[in-house]
């Protein structure tokens, strides 16, 4: 029960450090409208995926997967890519992925002597 009750406080986590929008170069270079409605929609794409982190129980293991994109240079590093993606409210969410448990057996043969 407390390792339960410990992954979903480590889930809720990242919206309680959610990181704060800094109007700089780097959100500029994210959140910017002047390539257009499908680049917004893209780096908006880009933003979730990259906010996302995935928890594998039981041991506690938070990754980024995501590295920025190309067109955030402008950011010195994943700290600030994630909140050049807070300017459009996307933060970071949790995907909890359960382990598999793979069992093998190996049995010995017991040889049969025939008559």
């Amino acid at each position: 029960m407390q390792t339960f009750i410990g992954l979903v406080a480590l889930a809720l986590l990242p919206s309680v450090l959610a990181t704060e929008c800094a109007a700089d170069n780097c959100a500029r270079a994210v959140t910017g409208t002047r390539r257009g409605d499908p680049f917004v929609t893209q780096a908006q794409s880009d933003c979730s995926h990259f906010q996302q982190k995935t928890i594998t129980a039981p041991a506690v293991t938070i990754t980024s997967t995501v590295a920025p994109p190309w067109y955030a240079t402008a950011c010195s590093g994943t700290v600030r890519y994630a909140s050049a993606c807070s300017c459009w409210g996307i933060t970071g969410d949790a995907v909890t992925v359960t382990p598999t448990t793979t069992i093998t057996t190996t049995l010995d043969a017991v040889p049969s002597f025939a008559k």
